[in-house]
Formats: structure tokens, sequence, C-alpha cells
């Protein structure tokens, strides 16, 4: 019982001093801001996508260019990862039959040069003999490049 009275003696002795300390302290030290710093809910950014300029996932844009014939466009959709290009598809918009013509050609030579490069690098010009439609294909991809912006 004895040894009861003497811990609660103690926890008196602590909390008194304890209050007498912070009170002492408060009227001495004003210029202190009380202001909290939080520290557990700051987001830490991994090296990985701290270099990253892209969000991944899919994202479809429609370039334009002029043809002979017109204004002709060229649907593209681009999944990124990691600000690399791991598919992409075309859907033609041609104008009239010579447009689609050389979208067809294009379709036929263009994946090699973009799946697996870096969205940055890719600028196409002629491909497969088709030289403008890679015009609209650019403007595509500088549209995606602003949708998946981080």
């Amino acid at each position: 019982m004895n040894s009861k009275k003497v811990l609660i003696s103690l926890a008196t002795v602590v909390a008194v001093a304890a209050g007498i300390i912070g009170i002492s302290s408060s009227s001495h030290n004003n210029s202190v801001s009380t202001t909290p710093v939080p520290v557990a809910d700051t987001p830490t950014i991994s090296k990985t996508n701290a270099t990253q300029k892209y969000k991944d996932g899919s994202y479809t844009a429609t370039g334009s260019y002029r043809s002979p014939g017109g204004i002709d466009n060229v649907g593209v959709t681009v999944t990124l990862k990691k600000d690399i290009v791991t598919n992409v598809s075309i859907t033609p918009m041609p104008h009239d039959s010579t447009s689609s013509t050389y979208q067809h050609l294009f379709l036929g030579g263009y994946q090699s040069l973009v799946v697996g490069k870096s969205i940055d690098s890719i600028k196409l010009g002629a491909v497969s003999g088709s030289s403008l439609t890679g015009i609209g294909f650019n403007d595509a991809i500088t549209q995606i490049k602003a949708q998946a912006r981080i």
C-alpha cells in the first residue's frame, strides 16, 4: 500500500513540475511560433515518378493536316506508361480516296517508329510513302501530350 502512495505522490510532483515549466516557458518565449507544422501528412514522391512528365493511361486525339484535296484528319490513340508509348492505334479519317490511300500506307509502317519510344521523342515525317499523314499524327501527339501532362 505504501508503494501505491509513493507512486501517486511522484506522479503529482511530476505533473505539477511539468505545468510550472510549461507556464514558465510560454511566458518567456513569446517569439516562438505555435503554428503546427505537418510532418506525417507530407506526400512523398518516388524517384521513379519525380522525372515522369505524363500520367500513365490511354489518350485519344484527332490530328489535322492539309492535303491537296483539303483538310484531312487522323484519329490517334496512345497508351503511356512512364512516358513511354506502349500501344498506339490510328483511325483513318480521309477527306477523299487519295487521302485514304496515303493514310492506309501510313498505317502499314508507323507503329515500329512509335511503340517503345518516349512520347517526347516522337516526331514522324514520311512513313511508307505517305508524307502528309505524319503531320496529322504529330498534331495528335501534341494534343495527347497536353492531355497527359502531370
